[in-house]
């Protein structure tokens, strides 16, 4: 395996430029801040209590919060606006730019070695929001954790005809009301890229997509990610960070920084308090 530390901006595009992107492929990136301790996968699988009641948290955030999560909205749309105020979701957050993602390598605890992922996804795994494939796996998380694709027939029209995957399809079809009504079942196993409106301040800055996990057997354990999407960060290629500190210094100066990229209020304030706070810190004491 061949591991690059990476101390700067520099070293970091240099080893970039010598990734070529796979033909017929679109490039992502991912940053994260421990190598050591990082796996590939959404924050609704961390934690069991989590992924045993995903479809209870969605349910009790669109009773609480009906402004923020309206029923105009289709599924994956209230998943993308779940992920980003903090709930977990079966999405992981990707960009298009890789300074955004150096960004997230370095922004916390400045002790441990941050990683990029870089994914090269083919462009027929990358879905707009509106994609029926898109509603078919978001609609998973509305299911109970008992669902179990081996408790289903293999047979196409059998598999259609069992009564929860009718309750599936239900769900895909307030979404889609044109939808055909027949689900592939392989469709319910994949992992697929999925590219959002840019209507979140957020996203739009932070050039962001997301991966959308679907189910491998059961909906207690995600389906997989295809080992030839990644890159670099997988057993054979790693560019990891260490002087985080410094890198996040160069990275401001190019315009990516928190300020920049969390434009909502609380995220701009921690930021200016933040900024005074160390103003004032390194001010030399009056003798």
């Amino acid at each position: 395996m061949t591991t690059t530390t990476i101390t700067n901006i520099a070293e970091f595009a240099g080893s970039l430029a010598d990734i070529p992107l796979k033909q017929g492929c679109t490039r992502f990136f991912r940053g994260h801040a421990d190598y050591r301790k990082y796996n590939i996968e959404p924050s609704i699988f961390r934690k069991e209590q989590l992924k045993e009641n995903e479809e209870t948290l969605i349910q009790e955030a669109m009773i609480r919060c009906p402004n923020e999560l309206p029923s105009t909205l289709s599924f994956i749309e209230i998943l993308v606006r779940l992920q980003h105020y903090g709930l977990p979701t079966r999405l992981l957050d990707l960009t298009s730019n890789a300074l955004v993602a150096l960004y997230f390598a370095c922004r916390e605890n400045e002790k441990t070695e941050g990683e990029v992922l870089v994914f090269d996804i083919p462009n027929d795994q990358v879905k707009f929001y509106d994609s029926d494939t898109v509603s078919v796996i978001s609609n998973i998380a509305k299911r109970s954790k008992e669902f179990d694709l081996s408790k289903y027939p293999i047979d196409q029209e059998k598999f259609n005809s069992d009564e929860e995957i009718g309750r599936l399809l239900h769900d895909i079809q307030r979404d889609k009301p044109a939808f055909r009504p027949i689900i592939k079942r392989s469709d319910l196993e994949r992992v697929i890229a999925v590219r959002t409106r840019l209507d979140n301040a957020r996203i739009s800055r932070q050039e962001g997509a997301f991966l959308l996990f679907g189910m491998q057997g059961s909906k207690l354990k995600p389906a997989a990610v295809p080992d030839d999407w990644l890159v670099c960060g997988n057993n054979e290629k790693r560019i990891i960070f260490s002087n985080k500190h410094k890198i996040k210094k160069e990275l401001a100066s190019f315009g990516v920084s928190e300020q920049t990229l969390f434009p909502e209020l609380d995220s701009q304030a921690k930021a200016i308090v933040e900024k005074y706070r160390n103003k004032y810190a390194r001010k030399p004491k009056v003798v």
